[in-house]
Parts: C-alpha cells; structure tokens; sequence
C-alpha cells in the first residue's frame, strides 16, 4: 500500500472543496439564498459549501453516514412532527412565515407564494429532508449509524441549524449517548417547549430503537 505524502492531506481538503462547490453549484437552483431554520441561525453560501465540502471529505474517508439516505418512514415521521399548509401563516413571535411542511420564509428574505399545491408541498419536502437534514448529518457524523440512528438525526438536524446539530454530531462521533446535547434545543420558557420536548424525546426513541415502526404513532406538534 502507498504511503501518503506530506501533502496529501492538503491535497484531500482542497479536493474536498473543490467537490463541495461542484455539489452546491449542480443544486443551486433549489436551494434558497440563505436557509432559515427559526432557531436564530442562518446557513448562508459559504455553510453551504463547507457543509459539501465535509461530505466529499467524509465520502473519501469511508465515513459510512456520508453515503446514507433518509428513510421514506423517517418522512412519515416528520410529517406527523409538521402540520401542512398550503398557504403562508405567521406563528407568534416568529419573524417570518410557514409555508408546506414547515418551510420557514424570513421576513428579510424572499416573500412566499400565497399558496401552492399538495404537490409542491409534497416535493419541497423531499428537497427540505435533503437540505435540511441530511445533509448535516453526512457532513458532522463521521462513526459508523444504524438506519433508525441516521433518520433520528435527520430529524433532529432538519429542526435546527446545522450550527446547533453540529454540537449533537460531536457528541455522537464520541460514541456516546446525544440526549443531553439534544435536550439544549427544546426553547426553554417558550411555548413551543413542551412540543419540542416531546418531539425531541421522540428522535431519541428512535435513536436507540431498531425502526421507526417500533416507535408509538401520535401528534409531535
């Protein structure tokens, strides 16, 4: 086997990054300017790019989550922790609008549409799970996941930003249990913590269980 060079490791991140721009400009044209995840945190371009880059990174190291995909039961899953509109509502407090599965408009951003149709919700949600959650978890999770253990992810990084997952995925590649690291995202004192809670104690379920049909149906709101 060849040994590596001094400068491979330089050669392996900038082909990283390369590959990460590659990724981001082949979907640009569906992805927003900057993803809201109405937790005070934005993922702009250059998270973008980075969150591409780890994944080619990951993809070159074997990492096995970079090459998982979410599970079409994770998506039932979701949808019971959303509710679907087809039209745009405000929550109180938020800054900005819901639109389909929970997709967040910032009012600093582009408006939404005044209404679409089931099958844009439908399809905006597939692209949502993609760019709001999966992706976060091929790019931070670098030790081996179950199937169960890579949707519960998913879910958690698709309800916050990639910085916040990003503290629930350290504690993971250390081999260890990611309840305390999950339980910080519940809003403490607002009225959405007691939906959280339940929404997060829900992922962990999932998290320790072999599938998401052992986990009990019921409403996440």
């Amino acid at each position: 086997m060849a040994r590596r060079g001094p400068g491979d490791g330089a050669f392996l991140t900038l082909a990283a990054l390369l590959g990460g721009a590659a990724l981001l400009w082949a979907r640009q044209s569906s992805l927003p300017e900057a993803i809201d995840y109405g937790d005070g945190e934005r993922a702009g371009l250059w998270d973008e790019i980075a969150g591409d880059a780890a994944i080619v990174a990951n993809r070159i190291a074997g990492a096995p989550a970079a090459a998982m995909q979410p599970s079409a039961a994770l998506a039932q899953l979701l949808q019971g922790f959303e509710s679907l509109s087809l039209t745009p509502y405000r929550l109180d407090g938020e800054s900005g609008y819901t639109l389909g599965w929970g997709r967040f408009y910032p009012d600093s951003g582009q408006p939404p549409p005044a209404s679409i149709t089931r099958e844009q919700a439908d399809a905006w949600f597939w692209n949502d799970i993609e760019a709001r959650g999966a992706k976060w978890v091929r790019a931070y999770v670098t030790v081996p996941v179950t199937q169960s253990q890579f949707d519960a992810l998913v879910s958690m990084a698709y309800n916050m930003s990639p910085k916040s997952f990003r503290t629930i995925a350290e504690v993971v590649n250390r081999g260890e249990d990611p309840e305390d690291a999950a339980m910080v995202f519940v809003r403490p004192g607002s009225k959405y913590e007691r939906g959280l809670r339940i929404r997060r104690g829900q992922e962990l379920a999932l998290y320790r269980s072999e599938g998401i049909a052992s986990i009990d149906g019921g409403s996440y709101g």
